[in-house]
C-alpha cells in the first residue's frame, strides 16, 4: 500500500508521517506533498492508494483535490483530517466518495484504526474487482462470512436449533463444531454520541472488533467475533471456545483479558465499555445467552463501565431501591443548598454501589423518589410542575438515569437546576398577593405580620395591607392565621398534642390559638383531634 499526506502545515505533516505505525498497517511507501499542485505531480507519477488530506489550503482545497482525482478514475481512496467542523466540507467530501472525515488536532490511535478499516475496505474491493467467483472471494475473506454468520444467529435470523444451525454451518462451508461449548463476551458501549461526533458508526465498530480479536482471542484477523448497532447502542460480542477441562482457568483469563480490553478500548474511543462474561453455553444456545447478556449489563448498573461473569451475580439481589432522607432533601432545595442536595445522593448511591447491590430497578424508583421531593418542594410553593414535564433535554436525561451512576448524576443535576430555573420563572410572573402568599407558606411558623412582610418586599406596610385586602377579601393577619390553622390541622390528624402544635405553627399563646382554630374550623383543636 501507497499512502500520500497533503497538508499545508509542515508540522502536520511531519507529525502524521513519523507517528503512525506503517508497517503494521502493510504500507510500503509514504508520499507527502504541501499544497494541490506537489500533490498532483506526485499522483500523477505514482500510483497512490490512500491520500490524506487536509481541506482548507492557501493554493486550493482539498475538495478540489478529491474530484480531480475521481475525473481522472484514479484508484484509491480520501481521508480528510481538518479543523473545520463544516456541514458542507462534510457534504461535499461525501458526494465525492471521500472514506471517512476527521477532525483534528491528530489523534494517532484514530488515525491507525481509519487507515487500518480504509486498507481492508479497499482490498475488498479490488478482490471483488479480480475474482469473479464467489469461490476466490470466499477464501480471501473468511471472517467476512463467520461474521455474517455469527449476526444471523445473534439475531435469530436462523432458528435456535441445533439441527437448523448444523445445516448453516454446512452450506456456508464453515469450520465450526456445533457440538462445542463456548462462552460470550458481550461487551456494550455507553456514551458513543461523543465518538460518533469525530468517526463514524461503522469506524467505531471496526475498532472495536479489532481490539476484541486481539486482546481476547490473540488473533487480529479472528472469526469469532461479531459487532452491531440495536437501538442506538453498540455492541460487540465474541466467542470463545471451551474445553471442559479448563473452564474456571478460562473465565479467570476471560476477566483478566476483559481488563486490559477496557484499557485499549479508551486509548481510542471515549466511550465506556461494561462486559459480561456468559456462563458456558452450546450455539443453539447463543441467541438467548446474548440477550440475557444484554440485561444483566442493563440491570446490574454497580458493574457499569467493568468486566463481570454472569455466575458470579448474586441470586435474588436487591434491587429494594436506595433510602432517602426525603424531609432533609427537601429541607436543603427551600434553601437552595444545591451542592448540599447533591452530596446526599451521591453517598447513597456510591455506599450502595461498593456492595455490587445497585441494580436499574433500584435507580428507576430513585428516580420517582427524587421526583416526589421535588414536586412536593414545589407543590408547597404553589407551583406545579408542568413546566419540568416538558423539559426535552430532562426527558432525555431521565430516560439514561438508570444505565449507571454517572447518568443518574447528570439527571439529578440537570433536574435541580432546571428547577430552581423554574421556580425563579414562575415567581417572576407572581403579582404582589401571590408574593405575600408563598411567603406566608414558608414563613408562617416565624413571628411575622404586616410590618415584616413589607419590609420583605420593599414596600410600605400600609400599601401591602390595602392591596392584599382589595385583591383577595382578607386581611394580612386572617391569611397567616388561615395558613398555620391548616398546617395544625396536618400535625393533629398526625395525632400530635395540641399544645405542642400551637407552638408549631406560629402561635405563642395558646387562648389565641384555640379561639382561632375554633372560629375557621367550628371546632376547638381539642374536639377536632377526637374526632
Amino acid at each position: 500500500m501507497i499512502v500520500l499526506i497533503v497538508d499545508d502545515d509542515m508540522a502536520t505533516v511531519d507529525v502524521i508521517r513519523d507517528t503512525v505505525n506503517w508497517t503494521s498497517l502493510d504500507v510500503d511507501k509514504v508520499y507527502t506533498a504541501y499544497n494541490i499542485k506537489e500533490a498532483k505531480e506526485i499522483l500523477s507519477e505514482h500510483p497512490v492508494d490512500i491520500v490524506v488530506s487536509d481541506i482548507e489550503m492557501p493554493r486550493g482545497s482539498g475538495i478540489e483535490l478529491l474530484k480531480w482525482f475521481r475525473e481522472a478514475e484514479l484508484d484509491g481512496e480520501f481521508l480528510f483530517l481538518t479543523c473545520h467542523e463544516s456541514f458542507d466540507y462534510a457534504t461535499s467530501a461525501m458526494k465525492l466518495h471521500a472514506f471517512e472525515y476527521l477532525l483534528k488536532p491528530f489523534d494517532v490511535h484514530v488515525m491507525e484504526a481509519t487507515l487500518s478499516k480504509m486498507i481492508r475496505d479497499l482490498q475488498d474491493k479490488r478482490n471483488i474487482k479480480e475474482a469473479s467467483e464467489l469461490g476466490n472471494w470466499a477464501k480471501k475473506n473468511t471472517a467476512r462470512l463467520y461474521n455474517n454468520f455469527w449476526m444471523d444467529i445473534f439475531s435469530s435470523k436462523i432458528p435456535p436449533i441445533s439441527a437448523e444451525i448444523g445445516k448453516e454451518i454446512a452450506s456456508r462451508h464453515l469450520n465450526i463444531d456445533p457440538l462445542s461449548s463456548y462462552r460470550l463476551v458481550i461487551s456494550r458501549l455507553s456514551g458513543a454520541e461523543r465518538d460518533r461526533e469525530k468517526i463514524s458508526t461503522n469506524l467505531i465498530l471496526f475498532i472495536l472488533e479489532n481490539i476484541h480479536m486481539e486482546v481476547l482471542l490473540g488473533n487480529p484477523q479472528g472469526t469469532y467475533v461479531s459487532g452491531f448497532e440495536v437501538g442506538g447502542e453498540i455492541f460487540v460480542v465474541s466467542i470463545i471456545p471451551m474445553s471442559a477441562d479448563a473452564e474456571d482457568s478460562v473465565k479467570k483469563e476471560l476477566l483478566q483479558k476483559s481488563k486490559v480490553l477496557i484499557e485499549e478500548q479508551k486509548k481510542i474511543l471515549s466511550s465506556e465499555m461494561t462486559l459480561c462474561i456468559t456462563a458456558p453455553v452450546k450455539i443453539h444456545e447463543f441467541y438467548d445467552a446474548y440477550v440475557r447478556g444484554r440485561e444483566l449489563i442493563e440491570k446490574n448498573v454497580s458493574y457499569y463501565g467493568t468486566a463481570f461473569c454472569e455466575e458470579d451475580l448474586s441470586v435474588g439481589q436487591s434491587s429494594l431501591g436506595i433510602k432517602l432522607d426525603a424531609d432533609k432533601m427537601e429541607v436543603l432545595l427551600s434553601e437552595n443548598k444545591k451542592m448540599d442536595f447533591m452530596s446526599m445522593l451521591k453517598t447513597c448511591l456510591n455506599e450502595t454501589a461498593r456492595g455490587n447491590s445497585l441494580t436499574a430497578d433500584a435507580l428507576n424508583k430513585l428516580v420517582k423518589e427524587v421526583q416526589q421531593i421535588v414536586y412536593t418542594y414545589l407543590g408547597k410553593k404553589q407551583i406545579g410542575a408542568f413546566g419540568l414535564i416538558e423539559d426535552e433535554t430532562l426527558s432525555k436525561l431521565e430516560k439514561s438515569a438508570t444505565k449507571s451512576v454517572i447518568d443518574m448524576i447528570k439527571w439529578a443535576n440537570y433536574l435541580l437546576d432546571a428547577t430552581f430555573e423554574y421556580e425563579k420563572k414562575i415567581m417572576k410572573s407572581y403579582t404582589v398577593c401571590d408574593k405575600i402568599n408563598a411567603y406566608i407558606r414558608e414563613h408562617y411558623r416565624e413571628h411575622i405580620g404586616r410590618n415584616e412582610i413589607a419590609e420583605e418586599f420593599f414596600l410600605a406596610p400600609e400599601y401591602v395591607s390595602k392591596v392584599y385586602k382589595k385583591e383577595t377579601g382578607i386581611s394580612i393577619n386572617e391569611a397567616i392565621a388561615a395558613v398555620r390553622v391548616k398546617q395544625a390541622k396536618h400535625l393533629l390528624d398526625r395525632g400530635e398534642r395540641v399544645s405542642d402544635v400551637a407552638e408549631k405553627v406560629g402561635f405563642d399563646n395558646f387562648t389565641y390559638f384555640s379561639t382561632t382554630f375554633k372560629k375557621l374550623v367550628g371546632v376547638s383543636p381539642s374536639q377536632y383531634k377526637k374526632k
